[in-house]
Order: structure tokens, then sequence, then C-alpha cells
């Protein structure tokens, strides 16, 4: 998908990380909200409706695409989680032949600034 500027070599990002607010979140919890702004622009683009526009990860995945360990990253998440800048929630996959919910889950997310 084309990202929301509609160019590939540029991203969004709100300019609220940087602002008095969020000058608490550690290097690492910002570094994760780049990351998640990345993935968001690059698996939803445009989308602006809110049932759809979400993208999901496990925390293996997340952990590999931002370059943390996986302890680093729980820490970070738990850190955005307590902003509103983040919304996040379980989801399971589901086989389309038996209808049947995975046993895996992975976080569903939504950058909200």
């Amino acid at each position: 998908k084309i990202m929301k500027t509609g160019n590939v070599f540029f991203m969004e990002l709100s300019r609220l990380l940087f602002t008095e607010p969020y000058s608490n979140l550690s290097q690492s919890a910002k570094w994760l909200f780049v990351t998640l702004n990345e993935l968001e622009q690059r698996y939803v683009g445009d989308d602006s409706n809110p049932q759809t526009s979400f993208f999901f990860r496990s925390n293996e995945d997340l952990a590999k695409d931002a370059g943390m360990s996986l302890p680093t990253l729980k820490r970070a998440k738990k850190e955005l989680l307590q902003t509103d800048l983040l919304k996040t929630w379980q989801v399971h996959f589901i086989d389309p032949k038996t209808k049947k919910k995975s046993e895996k889950k992975v976080t569903a997310y939504r950058v909200l600034k």
C-alpha cells in the first residue's frame, strides 16, 4: 500500500511524541512508537475506517521490526500503553475451513495520534 503521504519514501509521524506530555517516555518507547507508525502506514495505508484501520503483530515479530530484545519491547510497549498514543487488543486467527480460533494470539494495534 502507498503510505498516507502518497509517497513510499516518507512516513507521517506526530510531533506530539516530542512534546512535554511524552517527555518521560524512554528512548525505547519512543522508537517503538516510530516503528509502530511505520508498520501502520505500511499495512493500513490511508484507511480511516476505525473498523479496519489496524494491523497486527506478534511480540516476536514486533521485537524484530523494532530491533529490540523481547524484554525491552515489553517494557517499551507497557510505557506506550499508559499514554493516549496507542490502542491494542488481542486477536486470534480464524481458520477459514474449520472456523475455529487459533490458540496463538497476536496483538492488534491502532496508532491514535
